[in-house]
């Protein structure tokens, strides 16, 4: 799951530069115009079922045949929409190929459909291998339709064909390899039983990935355009790491709380496992951003973007606090209560919305303070609510987490210590602080954890 979720990180930035260049800033832009429909309107129909054919106890092959089923008669008709949406983003946009891009997108849209919900039961499973050749294969191919195209002349065109590699190859991976049954035919009763946690949590996603676009229109309506691209940038930052570890523990997450619904203390004792993997993860690369984006700022920009590696230091600190609580959307859904992630979700679209409000911020940091509030404000909620789930007190979810806690501190201070006392330029200081704190963080956690790995590596969960 980690070489999945890094792979996706490092190939989408890698896809859209390399083939960005190839093709120069116009023809990209207009490309961008048609994936950007592609990818909200996919989100519908990929998104619905596979979440609630992991959790469904007892599932059964009428389940899975009648989502895949619906989910694809789903992104057929986000397909046409898809298709119809063409004309007129052409029309907005003044750029009449947009069109034609979104017509040969739309074919796509139900073949997503099927592999997001064919996801669902290989999840289920554990088939990770599966999943992961999705991305594993699937990024590099893109990436050489993508350029290819672009270094013969297609323009615009080599988006979308980057685009068709990716779908297809996860299309057929999950085809071939996820040993679905499409049999029998759609049932109202199967579709009855999976609802209650397919729509909330596809609500929920929606409104998770629409956050950040609605805070940066926002920011952008009240700061100026270079405290916007200077503030996107050092967020951007802070995500690409920390989504790689949220993917990650997430989808090992979910199977397996999953797979204990019927035994609370089991489900208890593998949560706090998977926290304590998460903030192993997730604590020193939160830290280590904070500790090393001046200087990563001004390696790679210069010193124009000074206020970038600021803000980074700042939204940085704030989500250390987001890896104490765990995994809490797996355990939410595993716990039969997917509505909870939607009203969290919508909590942590307003409060940062509200902060800037009240910031009104002139500044990168003063924007970098009001995105850090979800940070800030929402883990005691998360903490309070998986507590009160596991009926677990406080302490025994920091006795989990300690091991990370305290790896990061030490870490923070050999990479604080080296800092001051050498007195480095940005790019020497960037590479010291990165082998000493790598080298004092695995220390620490070697000895804490006392040479082995985290639990949640080490236990096997039997299928429900």
């Amino acid at each position: 799951m980690l070489a999945e979720t890094a792979t996706t990180a490092v190939f989408s930035l890698l896809s859209m530069l390399a083939i960005g260049r190839v093709i120069g800033p116009e023809a990209a832009g207009t490309g961008m115009i048609a994936i950007a429909a592609f990818a909200l309107l996919d989100i519908i129909g990929s998104t619905l079922f596979p979440d609630s054919l992991v959790q469904r106890p007892g599932l059964q092959p009428r389940h899975v045949a009648s989502a895949l089923k619906v989910a694809v008669l789903v992104g057929i008709g986000t397909g046409l929409a898809l298709a119809a949406s063409g004309p007129l983003l052409a029309g907005w946009t003044g750029v009449p190929l947009v069109a034609a891009l979104c017509l040969a997108l739309a074919p796509l849209v139900p073949l997503s459909a099927f592999a997001g919900a064919a996801s669902g039961p290989v999840l289920r499973e554990q088939r990770f291998a599966v999943l992961a050749c999705r991305v594993l294969i699937g990024q590099p191919l893109a990436l050489g339709v993508g350029l290819w195209m672009a270094a013969t002349g297609w323009g615009a065109w080599a988006m979308i064909g980057n685009q068709a590699a990716a779908t297809l190859t996860a299309f057929l991976v999950l085809l071939l390899a996820g040993r679905l049954p499409l049999r029998p035919p759609v049932t109202r009763a199967a579709l009855a039983d999976l609802w209650p946690v397919a729509l909330p949590q596809m609500a929920a996603i929606m409104v998770m990935m629409g956050r950040y676009r609605l805070f940066l229109l926002a920011l952008g309506l009240i700061a100026s355009e270079a405290v916007l691209a200077v503030s996107h940038f050092a967020f951007r930052m802070l995500d690409a790491a920390v989504m790689v570890v949220a993917q990650t523990t997430g989808r090992i997450a979910l199977p397996r709380l999953c797979a204990l619904q019927g035994d609370r203390d089991a489900q208890a004792e593998a949560f706090g496992d998977l926290a304590q993997l998460q903030a192993l993860l997730g604590m020193p690369l939160a830290a280590g951003i904070a500790l090393t984006a001046p200087d990563l700022v001004a390696v790679v920009l210069g010193p124009a973007w000074a206020g970038a590696g600021q803000a980074a230091q700042i939204v940085g600190c704030a989500a250390l606090f987001g890896f104490i609580h765990g995994e809490p959307f797996s355990l939410f859904v595993a716990r039969g209560r997917a509505r909870w992630n939607l009203a969290i979700n919508a909590v942590a679209l307003a409060v940062p919305l509200v902060a800037l409000l009240l910031l009104q911020p002139t500044t990168p940091s003063e924007a970098a303070f009001a995105w850090a509030a979800q940070s800030l404000l929402l883990p005691p909620l998360f903490t309070w609510l998986v507590l009160r789930e596991m009926r677990r007190p406080l302490s025994w979810l920091l006795a989990r987490i300690a091991p990370a806690i305290v790896a990061t501190a030490a870490m923070a201070a050999v990479v604080v210590t080296m800092q001051q006392a050498l007195g480095l330029g940005p790019a020497a200081e960037l590479a010291a602080s990165a082998a000493t704190g790598l080298a004092a963080y695995t220390i620490a956690a070697f000895a804490l954890l006392r040479g082995r790995p985290p639990r949640a590596l080490r236990r096997q969960v039997a299928l429900a």
